[in-house]
């Protein structure tokens, strides 16, 4: 076997991507094998990078959004010259009245399901919105 055979089955063998390959020729017998080593990653590892997080995401995480459950228009008060319902700050009680979504020319009052603080409201006023739309940003008491 000369230089260009050998060139040959290493070619062979690169090209087609094996894992072995065994030659045997008269007295002469040719075996390549890659070399593979498999590492299993630990258990607790995770595709995402690892960070510590700060008082503000620590805070948003203590927080819970609520969405809106129908398409509709968003009104903070029940008649315009009424005052919100809630407000930033606010604690508002389970049955609570969180605010009002037309759908249909007919009323619907969203109602708190747990005892909660108001840290945000999202949509303005008079706001269309739609199923899942963020309403409130609360934490729970």
């Amino acid at each position: 076997m000369n230089i260009k055979d050998l060139e040959s089955i290493i070619t062979l063998f690169n090209a087609h991507n094996l894992s072995s390959l065994e030659v045997k020729e008269k007295d002469l017998k040719i075996k390549v094998q890659r070399q593979t080593v498999t590492v299993a990653p630990p258990a607790y590892a995770s595709s995402e990078p690892q960070t510590v997080p700060t008082s503000k995401e620590k805070e948003k995480k203590v927080t819970e959004t609520i969405t809106s459950p129908i398409v509709g228009t968003f009104y903070r008060t029940p008649s315009p010259d009424a005052p919100p319902y809630v407000e930033v700050g606010d604690t508002v009680h389970k049955g609570d009245i969180l605010c009002t979504i037309e759908a249909m020319k007919i009323m619907n009052q969203l109602e708190a399901d747990f005892d909660c603080e108001i840290v945000k409201i999202y949509p303005e006023q008079a706001s269309m919105i739609e199923v899942t739309t963020p309403l409130f940003e609360v934490k729970r008491i």
